[in-house]
Parts: C-alpha cells; sequence; structure tokens
C-alpha cells in the first residue's frame, strides 16, 4: 500500500517539476515535492529561487496551498 502512495506521490511531483526562468532574478521549478495530508489528499509545490535568496522551497510550497 505504501508503495502505491509514494509512486503516486513521485508521479505528481513530476508533473509540476519545469524549471523556469522568471526573470534574471528569480527562476522556479528546479525542484517539486509533495505532501501527503492525513486525508490522503496529495499536496504539490515547486521551489522559487531568487538572487536574494528569500525564495521559498517547494515542501514549504506545497504546505502552503
Amino acid at each position: 500500500m505504501l508503495d502505491k502512495i509514494w509512486q503516486r506521490m513521485y508521479h505528481k511531483a513530476k508533473a509540476v517539476q519545469n524549471f523556469r526562468e522568471i526573470s534574471n532574478h528569480m527562476e522556479a521549478g528546479g525542484v517539486a515535492a509533495t505532501v501527503l495530508s492525513s486525508s490522503g489528499k496529495i499536496y504539490t509545490g515547486v521551489c522559487v529561487d531568487t538572487a536574494s535568496t528569500l525564495g521559498v522551497c517547494a515542501e514549504r510550497n506545497a504546505l502552503f496551498i
């Protein structure tokens, strides 16, 4: 059972991972993550990196939803 959940989480993360340069000082999507809630729902997020190091990691973005 756990293997199937991990596979679903992996595929959902891969589906949203898509590196893109937003500007000369910002990029997003190089890293993706999923979070499994106690209800069984899977949330996804991608990293947002900035030149000022004030970006947000993929795991935190998945939790923000």
